[in-house]
């Protein structure tokens, strides 16, 4: 079983390599609008789509089935494309090439970085994703990014000596031992980007399109306990290859507060925005992830059971 496991894992390498090569022999325009013909194409046929469709129609009932298609279409283009530009996202660090990336607020960004002081990005599964951490190492903004260990290992190796090298931060995985590394970069008052829009089931209940959601704790728990300001951010896919990253308003613990209730309010301020952003977006947001455990019938209402 261990030797099937391990071929089964060096065969999906070797095809990710070989796509990345394909890919690779193109420009990054091309390779991001073939990449996107192929995703939504073949995408929308595939079984785990059903997922994307059942959540679709879980957080937003009042689409009709032509509307959730278009959603799962456009979300399947923009993971083709965003899997395409994997083999040219050492493009996208170049000074040559910040015109592919306009950012919204990049002012907040360098006084951020000017500061003396720490924080925690938080964003979603939103166009290209990868490009958040880019964006703060241009920025002059030095820390780590959290990963998910990927399923497989040889994978996993790749993707995160690849992301080392892009921005050379450090590569935090989830978990104990990175929650420890964290610890270390808020110590040391730089930064941390996070994705907080996957299900985390030993985290915090909050809604999430009027859903219960488990949703991660931590970046409201480091505001709380280190007085460091949480950065929401938003990628959105303009035209092929070039995407514009808007950096929000701070948001900031209250230290009078409780510390309890503290974290509950900001998770759920995190939660309000990526379904705002989500919702601007719906075909540029990840949809496959098992985000809900809940049934349509328990859908959290309102007081008067609006």
């Amino acid at each position: 079983m261990a030797f099937k496991g391990k071929a089964k894992h060096l065969a999906e390498y070797a095809a990710l390599r070989l796509a990345l090569a394909f890919f690779g022999s193109m420009p990054v325009d091309r390779a991001s609008a073939v990449g996107g013909w192929l995703g939504r194409t073949i995408g929308p046929k595939v079984g785990v789509t059903n997922r994307a469709r059942r959540n679709i129609s879980l957080a937003m009932p009042e689409l009709g089935a032509a509307e959730v298609e278009r959603i799962v279409t456009g979300m399947w283009d923009n993971l083709g494309s965003t899997i395409a530009e994997y083999a040219h996202l050492p493009l996208f660090a170049r000074p040559e090439e910040r015109h592919r990336i306009e950012v919204v607020h990049a002012e907040l960004l360098r006084s951020l970085a000017a500061s003396g002081n720490g924080g925690v990005f938080a964003s979603g599964h939103f166009a290209n994703w990868e490009l958040l951490p880019i964006v703060m190492m241009l920025e002059g903004l030095k820390g780590g990014e959290v990963y998910r260990h990927a399923n497989n290992p040889y994978v996993n190796k790749w993707l995160v000596g690849l992301r080392e090298k892009i921005t050379r931060s450090t590569q935090i995985p989830k978990g104990g031992a990175g929650a420890r590394v964290i610890v270390r970069l808020m110590k040391e008052r730089k930064f941390v980007a996070m994705l907080t829009d996957q299900k985390m089931n030993d985290g915090i209940e909050a809604k999430f399109f009027g859903l219960r959601a488990m949703t991660p704790g931590a970046p409201a728990g480091l505001a709380v306990r280190y007085g460091d300001p949480i950065i929401p951010a938003c990628i959105e896919r303009l035209d092929g290859a070039h995407f514009r990253i808007t950096v929000y308003d701070p948001i900031f613990a209250r230290p009078d507060a409780e510390p309890a209730s503290e974290v509950q309010r900001i998770t759920q301020e995190l939660n309000d925005f990526l379904e705002a952003r989500i919702r601007e977006h719906p075909e540029q947001w990840l949809w496959l992830h098992d985000r809900w455990a809940e049934k349509p019938w328990m859908r959290v209402r309102g007081p008067e059971g609006a």
